[in-house]
């Protein structure tokens, strides 16, 4: 059954945002000077917020990321110069810091050590000290991600391409996607990656394990063409903004959908409230949340007690427990050795405060000692995390 389009007529009152709220960029109206650097702020169920407004007018707002502390950065791109700046917001709105000019950045991404990059042919990495260095990349870097190692980013080449950097070693990692056209990218806990190519979200996959370029693997029935999009902190679904001027009311609108990553399904969506006096949005969207890391506590190792050759033990259940503020995705799980992973206990996720488990069974191979390690890939600090597996055949 489809969702509705609901209109996003009323406001709650005196709020700051929260996490999964929605962030959507305006462009100003080029004649009429009305409004300031203005960020729109939504509710998931379509309910306005508030506005952020930042220290200029004649720009648009476009790239944005939140970063591990919660704050919002989005990109100032000044009218008739290619001389733009980074606005940095807190939850209520205020404006913290205004970095710049830089050189007509695409897109903004951060590290979980409070470091900035700026996608902008090279990559540009901003300290929190507001020291800057850059890496020159193959290709050009348009649209740029953080992967969960913390120091790979992907990104979009001018041709399309979606190609890997090593900003620790300073290396061109390798191409990920050929021919994929991408515009947007985005980089999810398992390491597959989705795209907004011509309108549309694509989901890209390995092959095969380790194997390289991603195939497409699924391509989402988003109900209208997707300008951008943004993943929601809940770790199952995405957002998409698909923004337009309508000349006969002289207004600019927009509407946002909700999609389920793994199945497809339409989740929500919604019609932003009009905009007066010559104002567009600025085909941006974020999600508060989106770029948060939660924290985990992880069973670090099981030890199997003696099982003959060929049989298989009780299984040991590795416990993953969420101590951070937001929800814990499992991406993928990998294990070694006479070991096996019964059940994915974790596959629906861990909500903050919450823990999952994870069943292994011990089947020996061989007479003697025998090892093996779990490795859980997710959207947590320290991922993927590894867990020592070990037993005796007898």
């Amino acid at each position: 059954m489809g969702v509705a389009l609901i209109c996003a007529m009323s406001t709650i009152v005196g709020a700051q945002a929260q996490v999964g709220n929605l962030y959507v960029g305006i462009c100003d109206g080029s004649l009429q000077n009305t409004q300031q650097d203005e960020v729109d702020v939504y509710s998931p169920t379509g309910q306005f917020v508030t506005a952020f407004h930042g220290p200029t007018q004649n720009a648009c707002l476009t790239g944005m990321a939140f970063d591990g502390a919660d704050h919002f950065h989005i990109i100032s791109a000044r009218f008739q110069t290619q001389s733009w700046n980074v606005l940095e917001f807190d939850n209520s709105g205020h404006l913290l810091s205004n970095r710049g000019p830089f050189n007509s950045p695409v897109s903004i991404t951060h590290d979980t050590q409070g470091n900035i990059y700026l996608g902008q042919g090279t990559i540009l990495k901003i300290d929190p000290a507001g020291n800057v260095s850059s890496f020159t990349v193959a290709g050009g870097a348009q649209w740029i991600d953080m992967a969960p190692d913390q120091r790979t980013i992907y990104y979009s080449a001018s041709n399309g391409d979606v190609k890997t950097f090593d900003i620790v070693s300073r290396t061109q990692g390798p191409d990920i996607a050929v021919d994929a056209l991408a515009r947007n990218v985005r980089v999810l806990p398992d390491n597959s990656i989705l795209t907004q190519t011509l309108g549309a979200i694509r989901h890209w996959v390995p092959p095969c394990a380790g194997c390289l370029p991603y195939r497409q693997g699924f391509a989402y029935q988003v109900p209208a063409n997707a300008d951008s999009f943004a993943l929601d902190p809940d770790g199952v679904s995405f957002w998409t903004i698909n923004s337009f001027y309508d000349s006969r009311t002289q207004l600019g609108k927009g509407n946002v959908y909700r999609m389920n990553i793994k199945t497809g399904d339409l989740m929500a969506s919604f019609s932003l409230q009009s905009l007066t006096n010559g104002r567009t949005y600025s085909a941006s969207i974020g999600v508060n949340g989106d770029g948060m890391s939660s924290t985990a506590t992880v069973t670090p190792s099981l030890v199997f007690p003696k099982v003959f050759v060929g049989t298989t033990s009780n299984a040991k259940k590795v416990v993953i427990s969420n101590t951070g503020p937001v929800q814990i995705v499992v991406g993928n799980l990998s294990i070694t050795g006479d070991f096996a992973i019964k059940k994915n206990g974790c596959a629906k996720g861990i909500p903050p405060g919450g823990f999952c488990n994870i069943p292994i069974n011990f089947t020996p191979t061989q007479l003697g000692p025998r090892s093996g390690t779990l490795k859980i890939f997710d959207n947590a600090i320290g991922s993927p995390h590894s867990v020592a597996l070990s037993g005796t055949g007898k």
